[in-house]
């Protein structure tokens, strides 16, 4: 069981939930940038296994075998066979489909999951990607062109063949982002703490999955922003001495030496994985139990959408193959 990557898109790397439990050991978590994205796709597609996640312009592949896939995340340009696929719907794939993923439509990230999972070895207890340590997922790096990556023999790999959800469209336009107050909040004045939440931000291009960089208003710490080097959390806001801000994401170091005047709350960390470079966002103060409440109220509300996955017409595009070539080729004004 293999599929065969014939263009990498823009970054793609094989992620699962991430590398928990390891920082102390000097891992980065890695993982999914969407995590709600990924966990949807593992109840779709009906296993544990871990995905391809796809940013801002998706890869082209090809089934060198019998397989059924999902897509779930971000809205992508998606076809099997020159034939456009909905997401969020298991799908079966024969031997010799290519599946191809062309630009993000909504959203920046997407992920694709198999019915017969990627088999690759894990590190640390995880599949996921960290591409600067050279560890975890594809040979520890983002996927390439000819790369066979090889599948698990799952029996049951089709048994959720049509299974549908409703994909979370809100996620995409929301630009608020609530954040708590960092342990370094008092090493900025007042000003600069207010001038956080009055200022647009602009994710920058030198972001990645390790941290966006934020463009707009500056806000130094008043007394330089270097620190003794303490263990950083996902979501915090580091404020180097240039004064724009750093959001850390999945693939940030364990420790860091810069000044953190907020920390992004985890409810909200799956909105900044929807945006990409050139996005704006607007930060907004939530106390720690307000945040607290949310998240619970979220995680019971992705458990309920869960429950209600339906099934829905079966989807076999590889009897439209044959149809959609000939159709290509009327149009180009060839003979059948």
């Amino acid at each position: 069981m293999s599929i065969k990557i014939i263009k990498p898109g823009l970054f793609s790397t094989v992620q699962d939930k991430g590398r928990i439990g390891y920082q102390d050991q000097g891992f980065s978590t890695a993982g999914a940038l969407d995590l709600y994205a990924f966990m949807l796709g593992q109840t779709l597609i009906g296993n544990k296994g871990p995905a391809i996640e796809c940013t801002v312009i998706g890869p082209v592949i090809e089934f060198l075998e019998e397989n059924t896939f999902v897509i779930t995340g971000a809205d992508f340009d998606s076809q099997l066979n020159d034939c456009n696929i909905p997401s969020h719907t298991v799908i079966k794939a024969r031997k010799g489909d290519v599946l191809t993923l062309g630009a993000a439509i909504e959203g920046a990230r997407c992920y694709i999951l198999f019915g017969n999972p990627i088999d690759i070895p894990k590190v640390a207890n995880s599949y996921a990607t960290h591409v600067r340590s050279k560890i975890g997922g594809f040979q520890g790096r983002s996927l390439k062109q000819n790369d066979i990556i090889h599948c698990l023999c799952n029996e049951n790999y089709a048994v959720h063949l049509g299974y549908s959800a409703q994909r979370d469209t809100d996620i995409f336009k929301q630009q608020t982002i609530h954040i708590i107050e960092g342990p370094q909040i008092n090493a900025f004045t007042q000003d600069k703490i207010a001038t956080l939440t009055s200022t647009k931000y602009k994710i920058s291009e030198k972001s990645d999955r390790m941290g966006f960089r934020l463009h707009g208003k500056t806000i130094p710490p008043q007394n330089g922003a270097d620190i003794i080097s303490e263990p950083v959390a996902l979501g915090s806001i580091q404020v180097p001495n240039d004064g724009n801000p750093i959001i850390l994401l999945n693939d940030k170091q364990t420790v860091g030496g810069y000044t953190k005047i907020a920390t992004v709350s985890a409810i909200d960390l799956p909105i900044l994985a929807q945006k990409k470079p050139g996005d704006t966002i607007y930060f907004e103060w939530v106390s720690v139990e307000a945040a607290t409440q949310k998240l619970k109220q979220k995680e019971v509300d992705f458990k309920t959408q869960l429950e209600r996955i339906e099934t829905m017409p079966i989807y076999d595009m590889s009897q439209l193959r044959s149809t959609s070539i000939r159709i290509k080729n009327l149009l180009k004004g060839e003979s059948q």
